[in-house]
């Protein structure tokens, strides 16, 4: 079941434009890649920020850094994208803004972490899902569904990890 917060993500992620004229079609798409740019960068940090708690074990910090390099790849796709339209890649905050806006401070334990990732990943899978509608660019779409599955990996990882049961019900994420 999704909290609040993830639904405010799921939705914050998946809001868009839905002109139609060919410079708001550019628009929409380069808005909808600097919002999902965001959420790569909260995804780094709150990696990196739990990697350096002291918390993980030596496997999970291994598995952590390893999402972190697929956060940092779909990163650097997408700013390069942003690039290529003339545009400015959205900056990431913080380590202090994401340490209060993810609570991590309240994270005491390794299953507290690992509780925090699927929580964002699954966001990050859903929101993926939910944006490609929007998206006017097929190849971009192609892109999104991408990141969508690695999103999904990490977060079946993650419950596998934690010990969660594998969903018994289909169309889990979207």
């Amino acid at each position: 079941m999704m909290d609040a917060r993830s639904s405010t993500r799921i939705k914050e992620m998946t809001a868009m434009h839905t002109e139609d004229t060919a410079t708001d079609r550019h628009t929409s798409d380069l808005d909808i890649i600097q919002s999902a740019l965001v959420y790569e960068h909260e995804g780094i940090a709150a990696y990196r920020l739990a990697g350096a708690s002291g918390l993980l074990t030596p496997d999970t910090l291994k598995a952590a850094g390893l999402f972190r390099g697929h956060h940092e790849a779909h990163r650097d796709q997408l700013a390069s994208l942003v690039i290529e339209t003339g545009g400015s890649p959205v900056e990431p905050k913080s380590d202090e803004q994401y340490v209060a806006e993810l609570k991590l401070a309240t994270l005491r334990t390794e299953a507290d972490i690992v509780r925090l990732a699927t929580e964002l990943e699954r966001g990050a899978a859903t929101g993926y899902i939910g944006q490609i509608k929007g998206l006017r660019d097929r190849r971009l779409a192609h892109l999104f569904a991408q990141m969508s599955a690695d999103e999904m990996t990490h977060w079946t990882t993650l419950n596998n990890a934690a010990g969660v049961a594998l969903p018994a019900m289909a169309f889990q994420f979207g």
